[in-house]
């Protein structure tokens, strides 16, 4: 399989953020939360492409949370998981919020789950903004990177417990 340049940089990218950001004091099993989201604008298809990468470790007590102590089966725990992603994680631009996420899927590997969902948008603007507050309320010390795509424009957020709206530097044009 061959890996992109892209896909190659930002996986360095991530490791590096996992490796510096991970030295943190009374360190137990498990001290260091983190998920990576990759959102790419697809201009044909006129919609924000997102795949948030979580790890299973930082899941399994989000699920244990979704599902209140129920026995959910799969379909509902997804729509549980997409009600609390789009709770947690917001694109908004002048007129606010630019909608409600869709639903793509999921994938789960041993140790990383993709939730992929998008958001629908036909128009055009510069004043972007984002929320990504996802495991925030479960873990205090959760870091979030975002990698956004337009074209050949790229712009890198980070989010720590705590973190509101921060302002996106892009345009979309119709």
């Amino acid at each position: 399989m061959k890996v992109s340049n892209g896909k190659r940089a930002l996986t360095g990218l991530f490791l590096l953020f996992l490796i510096f950001g991970s030295a943190e004091k009374g360190s137990a099993f498990h001290t260091y939360h983190s998920s990576l989201t990759r959102i790419d604008y697809n201009s044909n298809e006129k919609l924000f492409e997102i795949t948030i990468q979580l790890f299973t470790h930082d899941v399994v007590p989000l699920m244990k949370t979704l599902s209140a102590g129920s026995k959910e089966n799969e379909a509902e725990y997804d729509k549980a998981l997409l009600k609390y992603v789009g709770e947690n994680f917001e694109l908004s631009n002048e007129n606010g919020s630019i909608g409600d996420l869709v639903w793509v899927g999921k994938e789960t590997k041993v140790d990383v789950v993709y939730v992929y969902v998008e958001f629908p948008y036909d128009g055009a603007s510069t004043d972007f903004k984002l929320k990504n507050s996802i495991l925030f309320d479960l873990f205090p010390t959760q870091k979030n990177l975002v990698t956004l795509t337009i074209g050949e424009k790229r712009s890198d957020l980070f989010f720590i417990n705590g973190d509101k709206f921060k302002k996106l530097e892009f345009r979309v044009e119709d």
